[in-house]
């Protein structure tokens, strides 16, 4: 386990509980579950937090306490290589209302937009404004959905390569896909 550098938590993490806090944070099981978050594109504190309330009860509710975690967490995951992507994404959970983001350091990762009037109408880019974006069919608008990372969810969920849509990215500013259906209705016979 490394150590763990508390900065201006040095007195919250000269406690028990802070050092329990670091131990558990820094537990393989727990560790794997944040990477696993991390992986899916999710806060990483978010499959931990039952964990959290099950071994610290309501002292992991204290705001500066959970302050402290955050930090901790993000010791940790820079440690095992990830890097941190975004603060305060909303959980509207307990003990945590908003987390982190981490994503592996140099995976590919782009701002996925979907058409207002077609969602199946998908575009990527490498901003979060969406300035580099075509204008959109239809007269319609692009809606911010999500920061995808995750290749396996691009080709499986999106029907796309994520490395294809970086180097078209990088060469003209923006990604254009249409998701086709991976099943029909189920009110559509065969033909």
């Amino acid at each position: 386990m490394q150590v763990y550098i508390p900065m201006h938590f040095a007195n919250d993490y000269d406690t028990e509980l802070g050092r329990e806090l670091w131990k558990t944070l820094n537990n393989d099981v727990v560790v794997a579950k944040m990477e696993t978050a991390s992986d899916l594109d999710q806060p990483a504190l978010k499959p931990v937090e039952d964990i959290l309330l099950a071994q610290f009860d309501e002292q992991v509710l204290d705001p500066r306490t959970k302050q402290m975690i955050g930090h901790m967490v993000r010791q940790v995951m820079e440690s095992r290589g990830y890097e941190h992507v975004t603060t305060d994404v909303r959980l509207n959970s307990v003990p945590f209302y908003k987390a982190s983001r981490y994503r592996k350091a140099g995976r590919d990762s782009l701002y996925l937009f979907h058409s207002s009037k077609d969602r199946r109408e998908i575009a990527l880019t490498d901003t979060r404004d969406g300035k580099k974006l075509p204008a959109a069919p239809d007269g319609a608008n692009w809606k911010f959905v999500n920061v995808l990372t995750s290749p396996i969810k691009a080709n499986i969920g999106y029907g796309f390569r994520l490395a294809d849509a970086v180097t078209e990215v990088e060469k003209s500013g923006f990604y254009r896909h249409r998701v086709e259906r991976i099943m029909r209705p189920a009110n559509q016979s065969p033909n």
